[in-house]
């Protein structure tokens, strides 16, 4: 007979692993925790992402935002509900204001900026309480590390979403130009941002591509461009 006792006890577990890691990180770069307070029920923040992700972010599965830590954040913004965590590894640079700014619930949020060279045992011990973990490059993951990784994902049924290319991920965002403008006219400040992002998955064969813009009240539309049709004549 299946003991789900023993399967409760062993997250709990590894819930406290986890916990006492991000404690330990916390203490090395001078951050406090604290409880959330508990937030109404939602439905989940699109943010203008449905063309985009029209699955949203793939549960048990790596999904990959290469180019741009705008898009990113995004993407991370739009898949977050009421009850979902997100957390940062491996990523120094990364500001909570640009986090706040992009839409993510602060009190649902866990960074551990330096893990050294405990960056596998760091993901692996979120992956069991946390719903996206945002791998960085400061995590120093090897191959094998990486597949270690998918299938504990796979087995908890959480997301992975890596900030440099994954070999096998379900889904891929690769962002290819960034544009700004606004301060250029006189304004002073950034008034749009402009991104080019080609999406892979299993069903783009080789990739779809698509333009998103934020304009300066926060709006974002995402559009796909039509593709161009080949008319070709003559005989056959």
């Amino acid at each position: 007979m299946f003991d789900t006792g023993s399967v409760t006890a062993d997250r709990a577990a590894t819930l406290a692993a986890a916990r006492a890691l991000l404690r330990q990180a916390e203490q090395r770069v001078g951050v406090t925790s604290h409880e959330p307070e508990p937030l109404p029920d939602a439905a989940p923040q699109t943010g203008g992402l449905d063309l985009l992700l029209p699955a949203g972010l793939p549960s048990g599965a790596v999904c990959s935002v290469v180019g741009s830590t705008s898009v990113l954040l995004t993407v991370l913004a739009a898949a977050q509900t009421s009850e979902r965590w997100v957390a940062f590894v491996g990523m120094p640079a990364l500001g909570m204001l640009a986090v706040d700014e992009a839409g993510i619930d602060l009190r649902r949020v866990a960074i551990v900026p330096d893990v050294g060279a405990r960056g596998t045992e760091v993901v692996a011990a979120l992956l069991d309480g946390v719903d996206h973990v945002v791998v960085g490059p400061g995590c120093g993951l090897t191959a094998a590390d990486r597949r270690r990784l998918l299938a504990r994902a796979r087995e908890r049924g959480t997301t992975l979403v890596a900030t440099t290319p994954w070999e096998g991920a379900a889904l891929s965002l690769e962002v290819h130009g960034t544009r700004w403008s606004g301060a250029e006219g006189g304004h002073y400040w950034l008034r749009e941002a402009r991104w080019n992002v080609m999406r892979h998955t299993k069903a783009d064969g080789a990739g779809a591509r698509f333009s998103l813009t934020r304009d300066g009240e926060g709006g974002l539309i995402v559009q796909a461009p039509a593709r161009r049709l080949h008319v070709v004549t003559g005989a056959a």
